[in-house]
């Protein structure tokens, strides 16, 4: 049976791209290229799951400790009940790894990267009334409760993206350890490198292209084998800069999100 040790399941724009890739250097782990690959959510049926996680795991090693990151697994009300499917495919010995920011931040960085990608063109103000998942995306207490429920709360490491991006190599040391594997096989980390910064960002605007990009054969036969450094490179060669997005929040605008985000702590307890 072909299913992951652990997930890294959020939050959206909170340090998961970075991690994965960090996870990834260790000798003893693996994770596909492929990051969001979205399993327990595209597939309602678990023996579909299993038959993706088979693909995605192929290049594994036996032996190694198999894992995958996708942020739609804390994206509620948008997917529900992925928790709950995690432990029927997995038998509940799954371990959870679940990284929080700042929830304004979060939001922000939420709303630059849609905005960029023509999703919400909306002013940020405007936007923040309008699309209702800018804010639960940062409800964290609420989106990481069924994890904790289906598999317990020892098996759910929560980490801070703050403390993550001040203390890089413990921090990546605490998620090895939690999910079964030596940290003291962990190599050194460039602390230079952050996946998806807000600099770093560039929106493939040739359609075919995009396409390509994100197609499957793209994801999972021609990414694994091109080193991450040389994609990034071509990347920041070919692609024009994102264009700038002003993310200026009014007074109202904390206000609204405090209001919201204080539903948090009712809900999720």
């Amino acid at each position: 049976m072909t299913v992951p040790d652990f997930l890294i399941v959020g939050a959206m724009k909170a340090g998961t791209t970075t991690l994965h890739r960090d996870l990834g250097m260790h000798p003893d782990i693996f994770l596909p290229a492929q990051k969001e690959p979205e399993t327990l959510v595209r597939f309602d049926d678990l023996v579909q799951c299993e038959r993706d996680y088979g693909e995605l795991f192929a290049l594994s090693a036996a032996g190694m400790i198999r894992g995958e990151a996708s942020t739609a697994y804390t994206k509620r009300p948008v997917h529900e009940g992925v928790a709950e499917k995690a432990r029927d495919l997995t038998g509940g010995l799954l371990r959870i790894v679940y990284i929080r920011r700042d929830p304004v931040a979060r939001i922000v960085s939420h709303y630059r990267h849609s905005n960029q990608q023509g999703r919400m063109p909306e002013p940020l103000s405007e936007a923040l009334r309008t699309y209702p998942d800018l804010i639960a995306f940062s409800r964290y207490d609420w989106q990481i409760e069924p994890w904790k429920r289906m598999f317990g709360p020892d098996r759910v490491l929560e980490i801070e993206l703050e403390t993550y991006s001040a203390n890089r190599m413990e921090t990546v040391r605490r998620v090895v350890s939690h999910i079964g594997a030596d940290p003291e096989r962990l190599p050194l980390l460039d602390d230079k490198l952050v996946a998806n910064s807000a600099k770093e960002m560039k929106h493939i605007e040739n359609g075919l292209l995009n396409s390509l990009v994100r197609s499957k054969f793209y994801q999972r036969r021609v990414k694994p084998v091109v080193p991450s450094r040389l994609r990034e490179a071509s990347r920041r060669a070919i692609l024009p800069p994102p264009p700038d997005v002003d993310v200026t929040l009014s007074a109202a605008d904390l206000e609204f999100i405090a209001q919201q985000l204080a539903a948090d702590e009712i809900e999720a307890h």
